[in-house]
């Protein structure tokens, strides 16, 4: 990675607290250093609103057996961090974009999220997308069921 790119992305790595964290629930996959956009429809936020608008990251993503986190700018800016259990993960969707890019969209109209509504959609690189869009999937279905079951 250029020191340009990393100025202003970030190196894409998860910090050594959250780390330490999903390896403590049971760290399933770890995928650092990916780069990729963030794209915003409708979204709004207290101060914020953007529509179209097309960021590039570099982002750490982190699956437990617990939950999702996918963060930018070195571990600082989260853009998930959800509990697999948590009733708010039905707001995620994964799919595979291309053979190696997944697609995180996450649309705040349909969770329980005072004053933010809208979509955000995270697009990753990496070379095992579809390893984890069925990991995800997996996990996000599971617990589904344990949200309608319980």
């Amino acid at each position: 990675m250029g020191f340009l790119a990393k100025l202003l992305l970030g190196s894409g790595t998860l910090t050594p607290e959250l780390r330490a964290a999903l390896e403590a629930e049971g760290l399933v996959r770890l995928e650092e250093g990916l780069t990729g956009s963030v794209r915003y429809t409708r979204f709004r936020a207290p101060g914020r609103y953007h529509d179209g608008k097309i960021t590039g990251v570099r982002v750490g993503l982190g699956i437990s057996r617990e939950r999702l986190v996918v963060f930018s700018h070195s571990g600082r800016a989260k853009l998930v961090d959800t509990r697999f259990a948590d009733p708010r993960a039905s707001m995620l969707a994964v799919d595979l974009d291309r053979e190696d890019r997944l697609a995180i969209a996450v649309d705040y109209d349909r969770g329980d999220v005072p004053k933010v509504s809208g979509q955000l959609t995270i697009m990753a690189r990496t070379p095992d997308a579809a390893a984890v869009v069925e990991e995800l999937r997996a996990r996000l279905e599971d617990g589904r069921r344990g949200n309608a079951e319980g």
